[in-house]
C-alpha cells in the first residue's frame, strides 16, 4: 500500500487489518473456488442455472463490499493526515484543555477554571512536582463562571519558585458551606506532537492532550 502524507506504517496496517483482515475471502479467492468447482462437477448432475446465478450474485456482494472497505480505509487515513496536519500547525501556540497544571515563566502563572455556581470563599492550593504544596492563594468571594487567577511564583516560605510546570487545586464553598464544583484547566504552550497506542495526542507543559480535550487556542505571546 502507498504511503500517505502524516500517516505512520503502523497506523496504515492498523487500518489495513481492520478493515481487510487475511481472514475475509477476497474476490479473487472466490473466483478461484467457483473454477474449480465448475472443473470438478458431475457432469451428468451439473449446476443448475439457478445456482450459478446465486454464485455470481455471491461474487457481486463480495466485490462491492470490498469496494465500500476500500473507501472507508482510504477515508480514515486521509482523515488522519488532516488531523496530523493541524496538530502540527498548533505548536508554538497557547492552548487551554481539561486539566489542572499550569506553567511558570519569568514569574507569571495564571490558572484558568470555571465554577458552577457562586463561592462565598475561593482557595488555590499549588503544588510541586513532588506533590509538596508550595502555595496557597485565597482570592475570595467568587460568581459562577470562566475565573482566572494569577501567581507571581512566590513560595509561602517567601522564597521565589523556579520558572516550570505545577500542578493546582481550586476549592470553592457557597455561603451555606456546602462545596461548589469546579472545573479545572491546563494553560501551556504547545510544544510538539506525539503518538500513544495510534492515538495523536498534543504535548502541553509535559502532559498528553487530546484534541477533543482542548477548550481554546491562542498564538503565542510575544
Amino acid at each position: 500500500m502507498s504511503s500517505i502524507v502524516g500517516i505512520d506504517s503502523i497506523t496504515q496496517q492498523k487500518a489495513t487489518e481492520t478493515l481487510t483482515g487475511s481472514s475475509i475471502m477476497g474476490k479473487d479467492d472466490f473466483l478461484k473456488m467457483l473454477t474449480i468447482q465448475l472443473q470438478h462437477q458431475d457432469p451428468l448432475n451439473p449446476m443448475s442455472n439457478d445456482q450459478f446465478a446465486t454464485q455470481l450474485a455471491q461474487f457481486t456482494q463480495i466485490e462491492t463490499l470490498n469496494n465500500i472497505n476500500s473507501s472507508i480505509q482510504t477515508q480514515i487515513l486521509m482523515n488522519q493526515s488532516m488531523n496530523n496536519s493541524f496538530m502540527v500547525n498548533m505548536i508554538g501556540k497557547e492552548v487551554m484543555s481539561y486539566g489542572n497544571t499550569t506553567m511558570l515563566s519569568e514569574g507569571n502563572s495564571t490558572m484558568d477554571f470555571q465554577i458552577f455556581g457562586d463561592a462565598a470563599n475561593v482557595t488555590i492550593r499549588i503544588y510541586d512536582e513532588t506533590g509538596n504544596e508550595i502555595a496557597t492563594l485565597k482570592p475570595g468571594a467568587m460568581r459562577s463562571g470562566d475565573r482566572k487567577v494569577s501567581w507571581d511564583g512566590i513560595k509561602q516560605d517567601g522564597s521565589v519558585a523556579l520558572d516550570g510546570v505545577y500542578t493546582f487545586k481550586v476549592e470553592a464553598i457557597d455561603k451555606e458551606g456546602g462545596n461548589v464544583f469546579v472545573e479545572t484547566m491546563n494553560n501551556g504552550l504547545v510544544t510538539g506532537i506525539t503518538y500513544d497506542g495510534g492515538i495523536p495526542y498534543l504535548l502541553v507543559n509535559g502532559n498528553y492532550v487530546n484534541l477533543g480535550d482542548i477548550v481554546s487556542i491562542n498564538s503565542q505571546k510575544e
